[in-house]
């Protein structure tokens, strides 16, 4: 019993002896060997303009899947933040709090990649045009009879409204030279032209509401150019390795029947790749 005591208290003794040498090397080594990191999150930026009349909640709710597709592709948290309001848009673009963002407002996404670095990844597919809309029996048959009538156009910052000013401008027909009436929501400016407080107006190519405008019996009295379409952008603080990947993602996206869902809920047909050079043309049209 005596030798068994013996050798416990050798074997304790060995124990304390091994942990008064090994702990602070050890200890050394956790400090020197860098804790694991989570790559950090991205904030994607949702923005369907003015045109939207759908709540923010609504909003989350119908870009969700698509940010939990893009966290599960780049193996990092995106999280989604929606919002109707051009100046919020403007200032996230500004002050490059946007990692990612998917906007329809073309005119404000061509100037964050000029003045802000802002880089184009891809191009929602689809057609872009403004449509001067008049009902059935409106006396008006050409752009030059739009001078001198009541014009109705989405909020003064959408890019119907400026595509449409921009199309006046070069017909001759100044701001001054008619009555504009300015709405929030294409619904209630079409509303506007049927009941004939408004002689005309002017829509995105897009909307339910010019959709259905002509099988209702309405007339589109000129219609822009195509334009270009919904732009993903990413910003200059994204690298190159995440870019392509969102890029790749986006793309795949109409190879599944996950993929397609996604893009249903969206509202988009698919992705493409495109270049920023129609983008800025149609700024500088604007613009001039």
């Amino acid at each position: 019993m005596h030798v068994i005591a013996n050798l416990a208290r050798i074997k304790m003794s060995l124990i304390q002896s091994l942990l008064k040498y090994l702990t602070p090397a050890l200890t050394a080594l956790a400090l020197s060997t860098p804790a694991y990191a989570a790559p950090p999150s991205l904030l994607l930026g949702i923005s369907e303009g003015t045109a939207s009349t759908e709540t923010y909640a609504e909003m989350q709710d119908k870009y969700k899947p698509l940010a939990h597709y893009l966290s599960l592709q780049l193996k990092r948290p995106v999280v989604l933040e929606s919002s109707r309001s051009l100046e919020s848009l403007n200032y996230n673009l500004k002050n490059k709090r946007y990692d990612l963002v998917l906007t329809r407002v073309v005119q404000i996404a061509a100037r964050a990649m000029r003045d802000d670095g802002y880089r184009l990844v891809v191009t929602a597919k689809g057609e872009l045009m403004t449509d001067f809309i008049v009902r059935a029996d409106s006396p008006l048959k050409s752009p030059a009879d739009l001078k001198g009538k009541k014009i109705a156009l989405p909020e003064e910052q959408a890019f119907v409204t400026r595509v449409a000013l921009a199309m006046l401008r070069d017909q001759g027909i100044q701001p001054n030279q008619v009555s504009l009436s300015y709405f929030r929501g294409q619904e209630a400016l079409a509303d506007g032209v049927q009941k004939k407080s408004q002689e005309a107006g002017a829509i995105g190519s897009f909307s339910k509401i010019a959709k259905n405008w002509t099988a209702q019996g309405g007339r589109v009295l000129w219609q822009s150019p195509k334009l270009p379409f919904w732009p993903v952008l990413a910003s200059a603080n994204v690298d190159d390795a995440t870019i392509n990947a969102t890029k790749t993602a986006l793309l795949g996206l109409s190879n599944t029947p996950e993929g397609e869902a996604i893009l249903k809920n969206v509202g988009v047909a698919g992705f493409a790749i495109s270049e920023p050079t129609p983008y800025l043309a149609v700024l500088k049209w604007l613009d001039k």
